[in-house]
């Protein structure tokens, strides 16, 4: 399908889809994170090849700098020392619309905070952080720190949930039935029919195979267990025991 013939929802989708895996390369404050132009190299580009555009503003009425005063203990100067800031924060809107049909959109309300030594860089950091998690969010984008053949592995597990549960279900059905061929043919076994012509008739509905546990399929169990409803064990059998169990019985006498 062209990304002519895509709704909107479906570019995303495709560009979540190109982007990928994001990897957390920088480190700042105690902590990983994947820089802002890495997301954005990855998503616009997906942007440009699916006829997306994305537009930020700002609520009109909702931004709000603040100054910020507070102490924090100073490592070089060993002491507790006064430090003043700015918050910035306001109410934002970001618009996805489809290139090539304007009148499609998907806005979305967000927030920015910012909080820095001077008002215009806390403001800066407000909206570099805002855009990076909006996008990364936005379009659920994975991060990772470990190899991201690893989030692939666990993420193709998860898309094959479904038909690795029917096929798990599908074995444990056939384990049960070929429980049921082999009990059904010890109980023949037991009754006096030879256990070659046991074995026959697992072989003539198995491919040859004579091993109950290579049956492949429900159906081969029950045409087996069909075959072994139509046989009996040999009358001269059954006799024989009768005799055995008259001549206990006089020698008792």
């Amino acid at each position: 399908m062209s990304a002519a013939n895509l709704n909107l929802h479906q570019k995303l989708l495709k560009i979540a889809d190109a982007a990928g895996i994001l990897q957390k390369t920088k480190a700042g404050y105690n902590y990983r994170y994947v820089p802002e132009e890495e997301i954005q190299a990855k998503v616009t580009a997906g942007m440009q090849k699916y006829g997306v555009m994305l537009y930020h503003s700002i609520v009109p009425g909702t931004l709000k700098v603040q100054p910020h005063t507070y102490q924090k203990y100073d490592k070089k100067e060993k002491k507790e020392i006064t430090v003043n800031e700015f918050i910035v924060q306001a109410e934002s809107i970001y618009k996805w619309v489809n290139t090539e049909n304007p009148d499609e959109f998907i806005e979305v309300p967000w927030i920015l905070v910012g909080q820095m030594e001077d008002a215009a860089q806390a403001f800066g950091a407000a909206e570099t952080y805002c855009n990076r998690y909006f996008l990364m969010k936005s379009l659920q984008l994975a991060t990772s720190e470990a190899d991201p053949d690893e989030y692939r592995s666990k993420q193709k597990e998860a898309e094959n949930y479904d038909d690795n549960k029917k096929q798990k279900e599908a074995a444990e059905e056939l384990t049960k039935k070929i429980k049921e061929v082999v009990d059904a043919g010890t109980t023949l076994i037991k009754g006096g029919l030879p256990k070659e012509k046991v074995m026959e008739i697992v072989a003539k509905y198995n491919e040859g195979n004579q091993n109950p546990s290579s049956i492949k399929s429900i159906e081969v169990c029950e045409a087996v267990l069909k075959a072994f409803a139509e046989v009996t064990a040999p009358k001269g059998k059954s006799k024989t025991n009768k005799t055995d169990d008259t001549a206990n019985k006089g020698d008792k006498e």
